[in-house]
């Protein structure tokens, strides 16, 4: 039987990928200063703002807005374009209570459960895949290679003219559940108003694709499409 499957992953200057390594890096810095940080911390971009809230309880002073700013800078935009808005207070004394002591604890059976409580109560599955050596399904892993590559070439200046902004899908062609061909890839990269679509095309197969693909190569008949909505000047927070 065939399936197809279909993944997609973006660049670091991608406003989903930038709030993300906003977050983390509050984290970082947080658990950098004090261990014992408790970091619940939401970040939103949009067009010369980037709004960070959340709940944040560190015994040490973190500057948000320098790691912000930082992290506009690392990605590739302008920090000074932006207003960073900053709205953070420590964690609830009712929530801090139940994770300070487990319910156990609380109920005095210290002795045979853990004393620290969990917090939030949350449930999480998944699964792992043979597939790949990441144990993830392969059109993820092709379109995570893409977009980190795309990055690669625009820092190391391998392609000139392309911006933070970018993503990729990837659609694998599957015969009795196993991966059997490439059947398409999409890549969307943000550009200069000189580079033309031509150009990008050529750059992107070239110092890409061919190197993402080493592993599971695409064939003859591979849809490969380029910046396929055609003009993408405006990219990022902006648009």
């Amino acid at each position: 039987m065939t399936t197809y499957k279909t993944a997609e992953s973006v660049c670091k200057g991608h406003p989903d990928k930038l709030c993300d390594l906003i977050a983390d890096s509050i984290l970082d810095a947080c658990m950098r200063r004090d261990k014992a940080s408790r970091v619940a911390c939401e970040v939103m971009a949009t067009k010369g703002k980037i709004i960070v809230a959340g709940e944040i309880t560190c015994s040490e002073k973190v500057d948000i807005r320098f790691i912000v700013r930082n992290v506009l800078r690392e990605v590739g935009y302008n920090p000074w374009k932006f207003t960073v808005f900053v709205f953070t207070h420590q964690q609830s004394t009712d929530i801090a209570a139940g994770v300070d002591t487990a319910l156990e604890a609380r109920n005095g059976n210290e002795e045979r459960y853990a004393t620290i409580g969990a917090g939030d109560q949350g449930t999480v599955y998944g699964y792992a895949t043979n597939e790949t050596q990441q144990k993830l399904p392969l059109p993820l892993v092709l379109a995570h290679k893409i977009c980190k590559r795309v990055d690669e070439c625009r820092e190391g200046k391998i392609i000139k003219g392309i911006l933070p902004d970018g993503k990729a899908q990837v659609t694998v062609e599957y015969e009795d559940g196993k991966p059997k061909r490439v059947k398409t890839i999409v890549v969307s990269v943000q550009h200069d108003k000189e580079k033309s679509q031509a150009q990008l095309y050529a750059d992107i197969k070239e110092n890409v694709l061919w190197q993402c693909f080493e592993d599971f190569p695409f064939d003859n008949d591979t849809e490969i499409l380029i910046n396929p909505s055609g003009r993408f000047v405006e990219g990022g927070p902006a648009a």
